[in-house]
């Protein structure tokens, strides 16, 4: 594990921080099993953000942790160690995604984590103009850091549009 923390510090020099993205993690598994995955998951976290804080100043570390179908994330910890979490709330199966899931992920993962560390992550394929701005309302409602959107090359006028009306860039 070492050797594998050690290589995305280095190859993490060349930008401003490291996003995780494993996703799956616990979804067959309970009980002891289920813990394990976890803790072995958040110590590989606390590891690699240790690396990046005593080595390369001013990194950051941010997570794709995946909607509840997938317990395999101890957010409440994870909320501890990483400096914002996604919150992959999308691949429900119907297209734009069901405002309720959206919601009942957000407040699973507000339960256990600091809203400002929180994005939304949004699904531009699965969204039209009018949905984004429904979750977008979601992510303001319950104050998050923001929203992260996955697969910027399909965003559509109209979606940029209702993007550029709705939120304040971080400066």
């Amino acid at each position: 594990m070492n050797r594998v923390i050690q290589a995305i510090g280095e190859e993490a020099q060349q930008y401003s921080g490291v996003n995780l993205d494993f996703e799956g993690l616990g979804f067959q598994d309970s009980g002891e099993e289920l813990l394990q995955v976890q803790q072995k998951f958040t110590d590989f976290v606390a590891l690699l953000n240790q690396e990046l804080r005593t080595s390369r100043s001013g990194l950051t570390l941010t997570l794709h942790a995946p909607n509840s179908a997938y317990p395999g994330y101890d957010y409440q910890a994870l909320g501890k160690i990483a400096d914002r979490i996604i919150i992959m709330a999308y691949d429900y199966g119907s297209k734009p995604e069901p405002v309720n899931q959206v919601e009942q992920a957000v407040q699973m993962a507000c339960s256990s984590v600091p809203a400002h560390k929180l994005l939304l992550g949004i699904s531009a394929p699965s969204e039209t103009a009018e949905s984004i701005a429904t979750k977008l309302g979601i992510a303001k409602r319950y104050n998050l850091g923001g929203v992260a959107l996955w697969r910027l090359g399909v965003i559509n006028e109209g979606m940029w549009q209702t993007l550029r009306a709705n939120l304040i860039a971080e400066r």
